[in-house]
């Protein structure tokens, strides 16, 4: 009869520990549909640096080749003339590794010219116009083989983050943009994992030779549509105008 107790405990047991297990996956797949906030996770930018020496790598971090996926949302899909865009640009890592991204939000380009870091590129609807704001307004970003840790942030496996990100008036209008409809995806590129500095007087030999930053010749988000200032005799106005 006691081991007959035993037995039920345990199964008991194992069957609360199978069950609490599926709620616990459940919720995860679940929450975003039904708090569709909590898609975006943290905040790209406060996510912690790396260690300088880069022994914060893992082996796993070698697998998550391709991991990396790029999203774009927009907060309002229609602005007036004189108001800030806002995007939410989110970098989801699908690994099993750690991935070392390397982000500044504030040299994100209005303009896809092959440039690394952050680009938004932006196409006239319907005719697909390009939008560019001029180098001379904007110049191109550093091109980095080695990085600041303040530029580098570890994105953990199976995490998202997100950044919103404001262009003010005053900028879109360096794209001459008219009153419309348009459409915009995001870009991101890095070429260089990062040459490691080892700190002066390290005794121990890094594990790893590079910096481990996530490299990507063109990542690309999903397409979003938005409208500027449309007004309703149908007449067009320059942005800022």
């Amino acid at each position: 009869m006691q081991r007959a107790r035993d037995i039920f405990r345990e199964t008991n047991s194992t069957t609360l520990a199978v069950v609490a297990f599926a709620f616990i996956m459940l919720l995860m797949i679940m929450l975003p549909q039904v708090a569709p906030t909590s898609r975006f996770g943290v905040r790209c930018s406060a996510l912690a640096h790396p260690i300088p020496g880069g022994n914060n790598q893992s082996l796993l971090a070698s697998r998550s080749t391709n991991a990396l996926q790029l999203e774009l949302s927009l907060p309002r899909q229609n602005i007036g003339m004189n108001e800030d865009l806002v995007v939410n640009v989110t970098f989801n890592n699908t690994g099993v590794g750690p991935v070392t991204l390397f982000f500044v939000p504030e040299e994100t380009l209005l303009r896809n010219d092959g440039a690394s870091g952050l680009s938004i590129e932006i196409v006239r609807l319907p005719d697909r116009a390009i939008f560019s704001e001029p180098t001379t307004l904007r110049p191109p970003n550093p091109e980095r083989q080695s990085f600041p840790i303040e530029v580098l942030h570890v994105l953990g496996p199976r995490q998202r983050c997100t950044e919103p990100i404001t262009f003010t008036p005053a900028r879109l209008s360096n794209l001459n943009l008219q009153a419309g409809n348009y459409a915009m995806r995001a870009i991101y590129r890095n070429r260089f994992p990062g040459i490691l500095n080892v700190p002066p007087g390290a005794t121990a030999t890094p594990i790893f030779n590079t910096q481990g930053v996530y490299v990507s010749s063109e990542l690309s988000s999903n397409t979003v549509e938005f409208s500027i200032g449309l007004v309703s005799q149908g007449q067009a106005q320059p942005l800022g105008g």
